[in-house]
């Protein structure tokens, strides 16, 4: 039997302040977002403020200070996780109350809300996952919906969404004059990670809706599908996530007549987001990976996907090449993050690629990426184009 208990856990949680079994609450939920991304629960160890000193010096951590009336003192730990540049964040019971519930310290820093029935959960658990880059920090989101009956909802759910940090695209409000709308459409759907379609009466027969979900199924990006009042599942929907909207989530008269969403149904989708996230990155990931490996292999090389998701490869002529996968469409940041991450001295020089799903990207930004090859110390390889690229690296 192979004894595992001296293994370290590859990220870290310091649970800090008045807990009161919320660490459990949170435990459940990252648990579930974990096993949706493929990875081991006990990938991610907690530490309570006691037990701290034992954590790895050499893991990523970041702290989390539950407030209290009770708890608003500094202590020691937190003056030392704030000079070693520790990521905390502080969670109050309302945004008013961070002077009562969290240290003098902390109080310069966003809180997050955590409400007595675990609202505010979904989005502590996708800051967990983006401090520990198991997300991408980008929070793209993709509206699709008829103009008649379902704006004032779209309204609402694009200033809620925004507020949680998202970047909505929403057609009356994101595509510049004069711009091709379709291509703007599939350019901004590849680099989302959720599309929330709101079916109201004759969406379904809108001019790009079917082409939408055909594009988005064949992507990997969620669908979070608003069924609106008396409309039915959709066949043609199969990979959707439906969510049947009620009568009583509206205030006002009949829904058509622009009837309004309840704070309840707003909170009830920007959840709902939260948790589609990373099934929708994961998906993305595992098909960059495996296309890629497929491909390296057809050509008789081994492949090795590392701990941290991207791809080591030797090629026969002793090349050694890092492969990072990146959900979405690559940027001058992500490409110097994906840089500093794997170019570290400890294990070795590494020439490396980011590949990239190039399926419905505006062609103009395909000749920039191309553009910043020549000039970044990284590449940028097109996935479609990656299998031409292995052959060619094999003699």
């Amino acid at each position: 039997m192979n004894n595992n208990s001296n293994i370290i856990s590859p990220y870290q949680i310091l649970v800090l302040g008045a807990v009161s079994g919320r660490d459990i609450l949170l435990r459940q939920e990252l648990d579930v977002a974990l096993k949706g991304l493929g990875i081991p629960t006990n990938a991610i160890k907690f530490f309570r403020d006691a037990s701290a000193s034992s954590r790895s010096l050499k893991s990523p951590t970041m702290a989390i200070y539950f407030g209290s009336e009770q708890g608003t003192a500094d202590t020691l730990l937190i003056s030392e996780l704030i000079e070693d540049s520790f990521i905390i964040a502080p969670v109050v019971s309302d945004l008013s109350q961070v002077h009562m519930e969290i240290p003098p310290q902390l109080r310069h820093v966003n809180a997050i809300v955590l409400g007595d029935s675990g609202e505010g959960i979904s989005r502590l658990v996708t800051l967990i996952l983006e401090t520990f880059r198991l997300l991408r920090r980008e929070r793209r989101l993709f509206i699709s919906y008829k103009r008649t009956g379902s704006q004032p909802l779209a309204d609402r759910l694009y200033d809620a969404l925004d507020a949680r940090g998202f970047d909505v695209f929403i057609d009356v409000r994101s595509v510049p004059p004069a711009a091709d709308f379709q291509s703007q459409l599939w350019h901004r759907m590849s680099d989302s990670d959720v599309v929330v379609l709101i079916d109201t009466p004759g969406f379904r027969e809108g001019r790009w809706t079917a082409e939408e979900l055909a594009r988005a199924n064949s992507t990997n990006v969620q669908i979070l599908h608003l069924l609106w009042p008396g409309q039915k599942e959709d066949p043609a929907s199969s990979f959707s996530h439906f969510m049947k909207l009620r009568y009583r989530d509206f205030v006002g008269l009949l829904p058509m007549q622009g009837r309004f969403a309840t704070k309840g149904l707003v909170t009830r989708i920007c959840d709902e987001v939260e948790r589609l996230r990373a099934p929708a990155i994961a998906a993305r990931h595992r098909y960059l990976v495996d296309n890629f490996c497929d491909a390296a292999r057809d050509e008789g090389l081994d492949p090795n996907v590392q701990i941290e998701g991207w791809i080591s490869l030797q090629t026969k002529s002793q090349r050694t090449l890092a492969i990072v996968p990146a959900v979405g469409i690559p940027t001058s940041d992500r490409i110097n993050e994906v840089f500093e991450s794997i170019s570290d001295p400890a294990v070795g020089t590494r020439e490396i690629w980011v590949i990239y799903d190039n399926r419905g990207v505006l062609n103009t930004w395909l000749s920039h990426l191309d553009w910043l090859d020549s000039h970044l110390p990284i590449r940028a390889v097109q996935m479609s184009k990656a299998p031409q690229l292995l052959k060619e690296l094999t003699p």
